[in-house]
Formats: structure tokens, C-alpha cells, sequence
């Protein structure tokens, strides 16, 4: 893999997690301005649930997702760690709600696995391929 594929991936990964973060960012934001409440079928009658809480938490996850999608573009070691823990912090989230957005959980998911299997094939190729120093000395 040369360095100029290696950009490419962290490019793509990049705007992958742009994109996840930015339709959880709005997926949150119409549920918090929602207002609505789910109701099931208990032993003991009628329960409501009202998932406010779960939709600020992914206002959070997106503004996350977003921020960490603009950083890792610049190649740096830790934002490529930092994609990979909030991507797994965004995917634990997701599935936990999935019962109740299946779609957006998907959606998110899925982009956020393509973007992390991305990064992990370039910090592969980066330990693999490590630079020639050359220590001011001119090649043969």
C-alpha cells in the first residue's frame, strides 16, 4: 500500500464517519424535539418509556462522530486510536437502542464498522511498511 492509499483510506474513513455522525446528529435532534413515548405490555398493565435521555445521548454520539471524522482525515496516530474507541463506543450505544430504531442503528452501525475496519487496515499497512530513514544520507 503506498502513502498515497494509505490517505485515501483515512480520506474515506474519515467521511464515513462524517456521515454516520452527521444523520445521528439529526436522527437525535428530531427525537428530542419528538416528544414521543413508547408504551408495551407488562404482567402488571400499560408501561410507558420515554426515550429523551436515549436521544440526547445521540446528539452526543454524533457530534462525536462528526468531530472524530474531521480529525482522523489528518492521518495523526491518536485520532486513528480515538476513531477506533468512539466507534466502539457509538456501535455499543446503537445496538443497545436497536430494539426501538432498527433502521438508524443499521445505518450508523454500519458505516461506523466500514470506517473502523478502514483505519485498522491502514494502522496494518503503517506498522508493516514502517518509513526508510535515511539519516541525511542520499540514497544508492
Amino acid at each position: 500500500m503506498t502513502v498515497r492509499q494509505r490517505n485515501r483510506s483515512l480520506l474515506l474513513a474519515g467521511g464515513l464517519l462524517l456521515g454516520a455522525g452527521a444523520f445521528d446528529l439529526l436522527a437525535g435532534i428530531g427525537d428530542v424535539g419528538s416528544g414521543d413515548v413508547y408504551a408495551s405490555l407488562d404482567a402488571d398493565g400499560l408501561v410507558f418509556y420515554d426515550l429523551t435521555s436515549w436521544a440526547w445521548l445521540h446528539v452526543a454520539s454524533g457530534v462525536l462522530l462528526v468531530v472524530t471524522g474531521l480529525a482522523v482525515a489528518s492521518g495523526r496516530r491518536r485520532w486513528v486510536t480515538a476513531a477506533l474507541v468512539v466507534g466502539a463506543v457509538v456501535v455499543v450505544v446503537h445496538l443497545l437502542f436497536a430494539p426501538y430504531h432498527p433502521i438508524e442503528a443499521l445505518i450508523v452501525v454500519g458505516l461506523t464498522l466500514a470506517a473502523a475496519r478502514l483505519v485498522v487496515r491502514h494502522r496494518r499497512a503503517e506498522r508493516r511498511d514502517p518509513p526508510v530513514r535515511t539519516a541525511g544520507r542520499p540514497s544508492r
